[in-house]
């Protein structure tokens, strides 16, 4: 087959098809039509289109939104790709291209808005570089809406590691175990720097919440670092409407001190390894739009985002992530 990927006129009759239909699916997904559907070329400053052997399969597009979000910024519109086509890599092909675009063009920064229903769009974007920010715009009183951004240009290299890894043991204990209830503390203090409308909206503070957390816990890990406990994680029964055959993975938290170390790593495989043995099929889990350190872990541990599996109705800090094991 024969791919082409073109810039053409916003009112493209081929661009204006697939639009038409990308509205049409938001209409059938959410109930109602998106929020910018009446949006006019007036801003686009580049509109792409994928043609297959000259048939029109994905478009997509950049506004310039520099003057609501800061200079440099342009953001992403009407990305789509026809449903018979999808899976064939021509969504990352749309953004790569519109990423050069938008730098040929000036842009320093690129933003956008997905709905939570749309766990596929959620998993391109995330594994392109892309991380969450707040809801912007029209959209910051919409919680069916999550908005991720990227910076544009080289990356800066990480720096390599020196020195050896430390050796991480894990051990097998229950949800009160006092090491595992201080770790666990540890990640309370750090929820109420990171989300502290979640942590002042909780009536009695951890004291409360964490007996309330623990219930259905079925197995519960720390891991240990020269003698320190540095980190835990928990495996919880799922809960109604969950996925069959899931268990939930809750309370993943590793000290600063230790991160680099490999403590995570072998948390979530020690807790995979459980699941398994329990004849489950997949971990699910919820973790938040302000750790993009945990959703690099999970993205690079083959977690993937999946719709909400319980009612995230005026939600608006979560990300649903799951893993078949």
């Amino acid at each position: 087959m024969s791919t082409t990927i073109t810039l053409v006129d916003w009112d493209d009759p081929d661009a204006l098809r697939l639009r038409t239909a990308q509205q049409a699916e938001l209409l059938a997904l959410y109930g109602e039509e998106d929020i910018g559907h009446e949006m006019t070329g007036e801003s686009i400053v580049a509109m792409l289109l994928v043609r297959v052997d000259g048939e029109p399969v994905a478009c997509g597009a950049i506004r310039d939104a520099s003057d609501e979000l800061g200079d440099g910024v342009g953001e992403l519109k009407r990305m789509f790709v026809v449903p018979a086509h999808r899976g064939r890599g021509h969504s990352r092909a749309v953004v790569r291209e519109l990423e050069q675009v938008a730098q040929d063009k000036g842009f320093r920064r690129l933003v956008l808005e997905t709905g939570v229903l749309q766990a596929s769009a959620i998993g391109l974007y995330l594994s392109e570089g892309y991380r969450s920010i707040p809801n912007f715009g029209e959209y910051a009183v919409e919680a069916e809406s999550r908005c991720f951004a990227k910076d544009l240009g080289p990356s800066t290299p990480r720096p390599p590691r020196t020195g050896e890894r430390p050796t991480v043991t894990i051990t097998r204990t229950h949800w009160s175990d006092p090491v595992a209830t201080a770790l666990r503390f540890a990640m309370w203090l750090d929820i109420e720097v990171r989300y502290p409308e979640i942590a002042a909206s909780t009536p009695g503070g951890f004291e409360a919440d964490d007996p309330q957390q623990g219930v259905g816990a079925l197995t519960t890990v720390v891991a240990w670092v020269d003698g320190n406990p540095v980190g835990c994680a928990t495996l919880r029964a799922a809960r109604d409407g969950y996925p069959a055959g899931s268990v939930e993975l809750k309370k993943v938290w590793v000290d600063e001190s230790a991160r680099g170390s490999g403590a995570a790593r072998a948390l979530l495989a020690a807790v995979e390894d459980d699941a398994r043995e329990r004849g489950l099929t997949s971990v699910v889990l919820q973790t938040g739009i302000r750790q993009p350190e945990a959703v690099t872990l999970y993205l690079s541990a083959g977690y993937r985002p999946v719709v909400p599996f319980f009612d995230f109705t005026g939600d608006f800090l979560s990300l649903w992530m799951a893993k078949d094991v």
